[in-house]
């Protein structure tokens, strides 16, 4: 009989990539199975890929304003959401349900619950979100990505591998492959570094990274891939870098983010849940500059986790950052042939090795045979 499964997602790249990365997964080792993706807002998502599965986009809200007119009006959004929700899963008919987070899966996750499907939750973050907690007692299990995360969420937890995207594998690529991708030299003695701020940019992380390399003394050492996020400051900082004898590609957007990876030696980016993965999947030592407005302030204990129980990363946050202190950082992964850079490699591939996670996608075909 063939089994049914519908993803709930919805929100910022760092919840739609892993929704979408565990549904290839799953049709990769079995293509019978029927996946619909529905979420709040989801026609609208820039991050999801429309031709990919079939969606359906409801209705939702947040609670961020706490104006009584600004509830009302998600109070009513979420009750809509939830009767839209009902009539997809009863159309549906799913065998199971995976809740990817946000308040943008809080509709489909009530009527799930309401409806009596049982339902995964996923957990990307070492803070676990609202809505994950809130309906974590109610679900078969949390598959979380962080250890510690466990304690925040009531009901069964398990230990899984971040569900990545398809290619995004040590190795498939080689690092001179990677590299030319990006026009800079294959086999060059000099130290790739990446900078991105993530799905949501960050604009303070480019100007300070950008100035802090050509202001520096160890410039002729480096070659940059340089993603802004912005468009308009893809020129200033290609003049920029050009200007100071640089080497760099500086693009707004890559699709192929695994080879980006995979040319890189060193990241200076954020510390979401799905940069943390690739950047470990890849053993990619990093500069982690927490997103400051992330709820609960989850990215810095994203960092702290590659910091202090990883050992492959340093953390500095937002408001502490200077072109002196990106200086001095850089400096010391450039010195005494570059010891510090790959002893940190070293860490994350030796945490990686001891780890006890089992595959998400592996998960859920279990508990597919398991239940059905």
């Amino acid at each position: 009989m063939q089994k049914r499964v519908l993803i709930t997602v919805g929100g910022t790249g760092g919840h739609v990539y892993p929704a979408l990365s565990l549904a290839q997964q799953l049709k990769s080792c079995h293509p019978s199975l029927d996946i619909l993706f529905a979420g709040g807002n989801l026609v609208a998502n820039r991050y999801f890929e429309h031709g990919s599965f079939p969606y359906s986009s409801i209705a939702c809200g947040s609670f961020t304003k706490k104006n009584p007119l600004s509830i009302l009006k998600s109070c009513f959004s979420i009750a809509k959401g939830f009767w839209q929700s009902k009539r997809i899963l009863k159309k549906f008919k799913p065998d199971l349900v995976i809740g990817f987070g946000s308040y943008y899966t809080l509709p489909a996750l009530l009527a799930a619950k309401f409806g009596k499907f049982p339902f995964v939750l996923h957990e990307a973050n070492s803070i676990p979100g609202k809505v994950n907690r809130l309906m974590s007692p109610y679900a078969i299990l949390t598959g979380i990505h962080f250890p510690a995360t466990a304690s925040f969420l009531n009901g069964k937890t398990v230990e899984v591998g971040m569900p990545l995207r398809e290619g995004y594998k040590q190795g498939l690529n080689s690092h001179a492959m990677a590299r030319s991708y990006f026009q800079l030299e294959a086999s060059s003695s000099k130290i790739t570094l990446l900078i991105f701020g993530g799905s949501q940019g960050a604009q303070t992380l480019n100007k300070l990274a950008a100035i802090a390399l050509t202001q520096s003394h160890f410039r002729e050492r480096l070659q940059v891939i340089h993603l802004t996020g912005s468009k308009e400051k893809v020129e200033y900082f290609s003049q920029l870098y050009r200007q100071n004898g640089i080497a760099a590609c500086v693009k707004d957007f890559e699709t192929r983010m695994d080879l980006a990876w995979q040319a890189a030696d060193l990241v200076i980016s954020r510390a979401g849940a799905g940069t943390i993965a690739e950047e470990m999947e890849f053993e990619v030592p990093g500069i982690l500059i927490p997103y400051p407005f992330a709820t609960d302030r989850h990215q810095d204990h994203n960092a702290q986790f590659m910091v202090q129980t990883v050992g492959g990363a340093e953390m500095v946050q937002e408001k502490a950052l200077s072109v002196g202190i990106l200086q001095s950082l850089l400096s010391d992964y450039l010195e005494n042939d570059s010891s510090k850079l790959k002893k940190m490699k070293e860490a994350i591939k030796s945490y990686k090795e001891n780890a006890r996670q089992t595959g998400f996608s592996d998960l859920i075909i279990q508990l597919l045979k398991l239940y059905y």
